[in-house]
């Protein structure tokens, strides 16, 4: 059995719909973070409404932290995307040219298109060291150091994981996949300690595996199949049927999802209870664990109530989020730290 989270009554609350006649000013987090910048496999505004509206109900020193992650996160998560669809524009490859350009020399080109998120990086977390290969200083603070280590390593699974004919082969593939894109993703956030380190990446590792589940529709849309080769033939079933659709009323299928959310589902939980029952973490951390936890139920749910049929699920998944988000939007104003 996953280990079950007592959660607050008082859910996270959203800044209140502005005024008819103010309405002008009101921007969505997925506005103010780029979420539909770059021609890319989907619009993701509503995604990130969903992962993180939760953000702008934060005090503003807070809430700047983490929407400047978080557009990190989502202009280089689009540049990946963007290249596989038009690769002529190289836009994910000459991020990297200049990341690299700065991490070796310390330089952003101000004629980049990214040198405003480059300089934001660098001030953060390259204010000290002198580039890859090198000790850095022994004064460098060390979530520093680890922070700039998961984006590296986030931007090399970025590179590997929207390679073209990807195909994830073993249950250990699929589970290193996980890792190497939320969980160092959610060893970014700011406010984050090094108590609760590989307790923030096991979470991430559970939150790649309902981002995996949420878009099997939306992948399959454009010939993606994550689920392991291994796990697919054990059932009798193929990527083309997953692809295609045609592997909802087979029962191996069925049996597949079952297992899927009985058995996989619960290890993953089990390995994040560290930092699902974590004491002392910044307050905006437990709301984002909080909010990322209603989420995971939300999918399983949903999921479940239209019988694994990846095909149904994106209409009922995203007309209940539109409406939570909106509802959230009507409660009394909270005052997060």
């Amino acid at each position: 059995m996953k280990p079950i989270q007592p959660i607050s009554p008082r859910l996270p609350c959203l800044p209140a719909a502005a005024p008819a006649s103010e309405r002008t000013a009101y921007q969505t987090i997925s506005a103010v973070v780029g979420s539909s910048h770059y021609r890319a496999l989907s619009d993701d505004a509503l995604k990130d409404e969903d992962n993180a509206a939760w953000v702008l109900g934060l005090d503003p020193d807070v809430k700047q932290a983490w929407l400047d992650r978080i557009r990190w996160i989502r202009i280089v998560d689009r540049l990946a995307e963007n290249e596989r669809i038009e690769p002529h524009e190289r836009r994910f490859s000459r991020f990297m040219e200049a990341w690299r350009l700065l991490r070796s020399r310390g330089f952003v080109d101000p004629s980049c298109p990214f040198a405003s998120e480059l300089s934001a990086i660098r001030a953060l977390w390259l204010r000290d060291a002198i580039g890859p290969g090198h000790d850095p200083p022994a004064d460098q603070d060390d979530m520093q150091v680890r922070a700039l280590a998961a984006w590296d390593a986030y931007l090399r699974a970025l590179a590997d994981y929207h390679a073209p004919g990807l195909l994830i082969r073993t249950m250990k593939e699929h589970d290193t996949m996980l890792a190497r894109l939320s969980g160092h993703i959610f060893q970014l956030v700011p406010f984050l300690t090094k108590e609760h380190w590989d307790a923030a990446g096991e979470f991430g590792r559970l939150d790649q595996f309902f981002n995996n589940l949420r878009d099997m529709q939306e992948d399959a849309d454009r010939g993606l199949c994550y689920l392991p080769e291994e796990e697919l033939t054990r059932h009798g079933v193929t990527r083309a049927q997953v692809i295609s659709g045609r592997c909802v009323e087979l029962p191996g299928y069925q049996r597949l999802m079952r297992s899927w959310l009985e058995e996989v589902m619960p290890s993953l939980y089990a390995r994040a209870a560290p930092f699902i029952g974590a004491r002392g973490l910044h307050p905006s951390l437990e709301i984002m664990r909080e909010w990322s936890l209603r989420r995971y139920a939300r999918i399983a749910r949903v999921f479940r109530a239209t019988g694994f049929d990846h095909r149904r699920f994106p209409a009922r998944y995203w007309a209940e989020v539109r409406r939570d988000l909106a509802e959230r939007r009507q409660l009394p104003r909270a005052h997060p730290a």
